[in-house]
């Protein structure tokens, strides 16, 4: 009898601090759940600009997946969001990924349907961007942390004016030195300088940046726009960013 009661002690002993391990049950089982909650991020990811957005959680900014995922486990954290490339980093052992993903958005650039050869243009350019690697390295910069521009204004270059709104890191944002800064700034300035053209920037609310390129009053706007095929007032380039955020919690 005193055998069995000591089997089942340590038994009991070892589920007990498996479940310390584990950290408290999960609460979040989907998007709605994130409300009021604690969520891990990564610094200066694109998860982080999410969460910023989305304006209802507590959001703990963390340098690497290793101390996020700790602190998920430990039961700290109530979530985390990780963007697709990152969530094999976080999602170890005692963790999971929700099977919707808390965002799934392909962002492209609308040109008013009038200026023809522009959307022809761009195209072609934002094809050899992608294939020649320098799209992929543009948003790998930024989503390491490692962002700076890439591309330089060449004055000899025809001015064209561009519609952004510079109000969510790492997207488009002013740096410490007041410069205009972040991918979306990166794409234009590389899309820019594969067609020979200077963008100037035009620096709007995002709520009108689609208007200001249906109207023709910027050659193009940028702002992580969602392409419409609904919209006959413009055409859309192919994306330039797609981003597939992951909810990651306890088991």
């Amino acid at each position: 009898m005193r055998k069995i009661l000591s089997a089942a002690l340590a038994v009991f002993m070892i589920c007990t601090l498996a479940a310390c391990h584990r950290g408290p049950a999960n609460q979040v089982h989907s998007a709605a759940d994130m409300a009021g909650r604690t969520v891990g991020v990564l610094e200066g990811s694109l998860s982080q600009a999410y969460m910023t957005a989305y304006g209802r959680a507590e959001i703990r900014t963390y340098a690497d997946a290793r101390s996020l995922a700790a602190d998920l486990r430990s039961g700290v954290l109530d979530c985390a969001l990780v963007s697709s490339e990152n969530a094999g980093d976080v999602a170890r052992s005692g963790l999971t990924t929700l099977s919707e993903p808390y965002a799934d958005d392909d962002y492209a650039i609308p040109v008013s349907v009038e200026n023809r050869l522009m959307i022809e243009n761009l195209e072609n350019a934002m094809i050899f961007l992608r294939a020649s690697g320098q799209l992929g390295a543009i948003i790998n910069r930024w989503e390491s942390g490692r962002g700076t521009g890439a591309y330089t204004a060449d004055n000899d270059y025809e001015r064209i004016t561009v519609a952004i709104s510079a109000d969510v890191y790492p997207y488009a944002f002013y740096d410490e030195n007041g410069d205009l800064a972040g991918i979306e700034v990166d794409v234009v300035r590389a899309l820019a300088h594969r067609l020979e053209l200077e963008p100037v920037f035009n620096v709007v609310a995002p709520d009108i940046l689609l208007y200001m390129a249906e109207s023709g009053k910027t050659v193009f706007a940028i702002g992580r726009i969602a392409a419409d095929p609904s919209n006959r007032a413009v055409a859309f380039t192919s994306s330039y960013l797609h981003s597939t955020q992951l909810i990651v919690v306890r088991k």
